[in-house]
Formats: structure tokens, sequence, C-alpha cells
């Protein structure tokens, strides 16, 4: 137990470096202009890291103070993990106000019912009502991006590569988070060490993929990138763009919003 404790510790130490580096590059390549929820986020994360840090180490791990606030924290997390993939979202469809619209409006109507099924299933115990959140909401983040892909992919939408990889490690963590916390909500008591382990290592690698993709700012990655004009690229796939113009338009006059540049 004492070698996983100090790799747990290790991996702790090596994941908050890894958010120290990633918003230093956001804030030198001022990536955070484009990406202030993300940036936000892991703030967040790594703010509460520090306070657990020092809650745990004043308190004990075991303790009840320490169980609430860890839990208090973690709702906090989970707020600024959300607004990140609603971001996410909002960069691959804002091109397209209507379909934006709509979905905005379907990434409340599942927050809420997280939320609702939540607190009905956890029955009063708000450690087990986080615990059906996180899992929850990591599932929505998941099927949101996977769904997203498929539109991406369907109507052949360009998806810009920080887009990409930021959306790639979202879907990554969360599905790793899934996972964890339905085997720990059943063996909660033998689990739970297993469960931080698993879930440092898959924020690691999530951290990995987020730090190269951001490693360049906006401007010097946009100007690597080799794309063809809209006209060409309009011909290549004319039957496609025009239905996706049609849905964008259609949604868009249903929401009464702008239809956006087709």
């Amino acid at each position: 137990m004492a070698a996983i404790a100090l790799f747990q510790q290790a991996l702790w130490t090596l994941n908050s470096a890894g958010e120290v580096v990633l918003l230093t590059l956001l804030v030198v390549r001022k990536n955070y202009r484009s990406y202030p929820a993300f940036s936000l986020y892991l703030l967040v994360d790594l703010t509460m890291g520090a306070t657990m840090f020092f809650v745990y180490r004043l308190w004990g791990f075991d303790s009840t103070i320490a169980y609430r606030i860890a839990w208090g924290t973690k709702g906090i997390v989970l707020f600024a993990r959300a607004l990140a993939v609603a971001e996410v979202c909002r960069l691959l469809l804002s091109r397209y106000r209507g379909v934006w619209a709509l979905a905005w409006r379907i990434l409340l109507l599942c927050a809420v019912l997280v939320l609702s099924y939540s607190i009905f299933a956890a029955r009063h115990d708000w450690g087990l009502a986080l615990l059906t959140a996180d899992r929850g909401l990591e599932l929505s983040i998941a099927t949101v991006i996977v769904v997203l892909f498929l539109f991406a992919r369907f109507y052949e939408v360009e998806v810009e590569p920080v887009v990409r990889s930021l959306a790639i490690g979202f879907c990554l963590y969360s599905c790793s988070a899934v996972l964890n916390n339905t085997v720990l909500e059943r063996w909660l008591p033998d689990y739970s060490v297993l469960w931080n382990l698993l879930r440092m290592l898959a924020f690691l690698a999530t951290l990995s993929i987020w730090t190269f993709a951001l490693r360049h700012s906006e401007s010097e990655a946009q100007a690597k990138e080799i794309l063809l004009p809209s006209g060409i690229y309009q011909a290549l796939a004319p039957e496609i763009n025009l239905r996706l113009r049609l849905f964008n338009e259609q949604l868009s006059r249903f929401w009464k919003v702008e239809a956006g540049p087709s």
C-alpha cells in the first residue's frame, strides 16, 4: 500500500505540473483568448487540486470534513468541465447558428436531466449524488463528442486540429471516468485506490494530447494548415453542403436566429 500511495502522489504531482505547463502555454501563446472556458477549467481543476492537498494534510484522507470538501470541489470541477465541453461544441458548430441553437438547448437539457436523476437516485446521500452526477455528466460528454464527430464527418464539416484534440481529450477522460465510476459505485470500499490511479493516468494522457495540440499559438497553427478555398471545397461536396445549409436555415428560422455564413 505504501508503494501505491507513493505512486499516487507522484502521479498527482505530475498531473499538477502538466496543468501548470498547459496553462503557461495558453497564456504565453495567447490561446486563452480563443479557449477561455477551457483555460478556466484547467485553472479551476488545478486550484481545487491544491485545495484538497492542504485539506488532506490538515484533516487526513479519511476524515469526514475532507470527504465533504472533496465532493464539494468535485462539483465545482464538474461545472467547469461542462462549460469547457460546451465551448468545444460552440467552436465546432458556431458557423451554423441554427444547428448551434439546437445543440446548446440539448446540452442544457442533458445537464438538467443528469442533475435531476442524480438527486433522485442518491436519496439524500450527497456523496452518491455527486458520484452519479459525475458518471452521468461524463457519459453525456462522451456521447455528445462522438455525435459531434459523426455530424462533422457526415456533413464534411472542417474541424480545426486544436478543437479536435480538445474533443478527443475530453472523450478519452470521460470514457475512463464512466467506467471507473460504474465500478466504484458497486465496489466502493475496495476499489477507491485503484479508481484514483486509473483516473489520474487517464487525465495524464488527456493532458499530453492537449499540450501537444496547444504547443503553437492559434495564428501559427492556422498558418501551417493548407486548406482548399471555400468555393473548391463546396464544389467537391455540393450535395452534402447544400443539405447542411438547408438544415441550418430551417433550424435558424425555427429558433429565429441568423443562419450565419454559408
